[in-house]
């Protein structure tokens, strides 16, 4: 929804995920793997290691720490960041909620959602 304040500046509301936004395929998932990709570049730009000690304790090179920290959303998937916050010591979470009857089933898509 595009509108006007009063220095007619032009600005959209947002649906609340920039992904959605753009028109982007998955978006729900996007938004997902952006807050969990934040949450380990936090943690790591916090823990007061050099890239490298980062790396070794994570299991990979340092090109790859750099990316996390970088915000390189495309190259890590899911799983792969919630594996690196069970490693930096993070307790998560999955719940799944399922349809309440048979005829839910393939009916309406789910959602993924990071807290």
């Amino acid at each position: 929804m595009t509108k006007k304040n009063t220095s007619n500046i032009e600005y959209e509301v947002s649906s609340g995920n920039v992904f959605a936004d753009l028109g982007l395929d998955q978006p729900e998932e996007l938004l997902a793997r952006a807050k969990l990709l934040n949450d380990v570049s936090t943690l790591i730009k916090s823990c007061g290691l050099s890239q490298q000690e980062v790396a070794i304790r994570l299991g990979i090179t340092q090109p790859k720490v750099s990316m996390l920290v970088g915000g390189r959303l495309s190259a890590f998937s899911i799983d792969t960041l919630l594996h690196y916050l069970s490693i930096l010591g993070c307790e998560m979470q999955i719940r799944v909620k399922k349809p309440r009857s048979k005829t839910g089933i393939f009916r309406h898509k789910g959602c993924i959602a990071v807290c």
